[in-house]
């Protein structure tokens, strides 16, 4: 174990393998949507904002957040007050955006962000980090990377887990090759209030040998949010065999497809898929 001293009020413990920090009990946790992997997650003590800071993409292959919910989270206002956690899962456009970002830690000076090191090199580019920085906590990871850290009660384990692929031809030679391939993308499993969450980012459907070598599936989680690839046949057989959870909540979903979606699960409920901007679900702790 290796303990990593910060200058600020709490302590932040470097580890591998295990959870070591005493947490306190919640009855339930409820999850609001903010668009395409956003989401606040808030227990009885705590709130954490994942993917959910990003927006103005010229596309429309994702939701994006509206005006109005921007600035209550740029503002610190609520819900978006006392946020303790930031997760980023990895750079891309619609799971993060460095200003608003920054400007959400300018406002908000108690959170901590958590992110790969691919983010925090972009985040290093904005006038505002050296204000910030010293809550942004990035890790630079192996293509096999399993750590884990704990802040404010709430243990989060960090799992490179490849990104999904996206094939591209070489204009030059012909060959096809993943675009994504060097992406660092986070799944993290957070544990906090005596809940389990785990968040794929854009964790493949088909990185099979990774769950199975990180031992993910060896606790049941609470909530799991995986991407709507994972409503595919390894999708479904990754998740039973090595994502086991109370709940699933699909992500990633693009827009006006939703209702779709919803129509394939209909008929088993501890699976769901969001339909509109700021939508809670609220999931209680089995007795």
């Amino acid at each position: 174990m290796k303990t990593k001293n910060i200058p600020l009020l709490f302590f932040f413990v470097l580890f591998a393998g295990s959870f070591v920090c005493s947490q306190e009990k919640a009855e339930s946790v409820i999850v609001t949507y903010i668009a395409n992997e956003g989401f606040l997650i808030e227990t009885g003590s705590h709130k954490i904002l994942v993917d959910a800071l990003f927006g103005n993409i010229k596309g429309n292959w994702c939701d994006q957040p509206g005006d109005s919910v921007t600035h209550l989270m740029l503002k610190g206002i609520p819900p978006f007050d006392n946020v303790d956690l930031v997760l980023v899962t990895h750079k891309h456009s619609d799971h993060f955006n460095a200003s608003m970002v920054i400007d959400f830690l300018t406002n908000s000076r108690k959170s901590i962000l958590i992110c790969p090191g691919q983010v925090n090199e972009i985040l290093q580019r904005n006038a505002g980090y050296s204000m910030v920085s010293q809550r942004i906590h990035p890790f630079e990871s192996r293509r096999s990377y399993d750590t884990s850290v704990s802040i404010y009660k709430t243990d989060v384990r960090i799992l490179r887990i490849n990104h999904g692929s996206w094939l591209e031809t070489d204009s030059v030679t012909g060959t096809k090759y993943d675009i994504h391939r060097d992406v660092e993308n986070f799944g993290y499993i957070i544990g906090v209030d005596g809940f389990s969450l785990f968040h794929s980012g854009d964790g493949s459907a088909s990185a099979k040998q990774q769950f199975e070598m990180y031992r993910v599936g060896t606790k049941e989680f609470d909530i799991a949010f995986v991407d709507r690839t994972f409503l595919r046949k390894e999708g479904q057989e990754l998740l039973n065999e090595y994502i086991h959870s109370r709940n699933i909540i699909f992500m990633h979903v693009e827009p006006g497809k939703a209702a779709y979606y919803q129509s394939v699960i209909k008929s088993i409920p501890e699976m769901f898929v969001f339909t509109h901007p700021m939508e809670k679900r609220e999931f209680q702790k089995p007795q």
